[in-house]
């Protein structure tokens, strides 16, 4: 063992010191209106037809603009699954699900929708 190794690992235990988690209880007070999430849902039904791949649909905060959270689905299924997708996203916003376009534009579901606080 060398003595670098020596030093690093007796440096906190030795003196008996805990090390400080990565947020104090006094940095989570301050920031509680950044990490406050509510649980939304998503809702719908897919559309019927044979399944060819994968949509990630992404759940907008349009208030801020944010991307606040997603959801990778089928895009098509045989019968036409119902969807009841529950979601944590940041308090306070108005969420909409959907995809985005080859121009990059915000495209909304329209058999999709987000239920719960500011939801559609």
């Amino acid at each position: 063992m060398t003595s670098d190794h020596r030093r690093r690992s007796d440096s906190a235990g030795a003196r008996g010191v805990s090390p400080e988690p990565p947020l104090t209880p006094g940095g989570k007070l301050l920031y509680a209106a950044v990490l406050a999430a509510v649980e939304v849902t998503v809702t719908g039904s897919l559309p019927t037809g044979n399944t060819t791949g994968n949509v990630t649909y992404f759940i907008a905060d349009r208030s801020k603009n944010a991307i606040v959270g997603q959801v990778v689905l089928p895009d098509a299924t045989p019968q036409g699954n119902p969807v009841a997708i529950p979601i944590r996203v940041p308090t306070g916003g108005s969420y909409e699900i959907g995809t985005f376009d080859v121009n990059g534009a915000f495209q909304p579901s329209s058999f999709l929708r987000v239920i719960g606080p500011g939801g559609a």
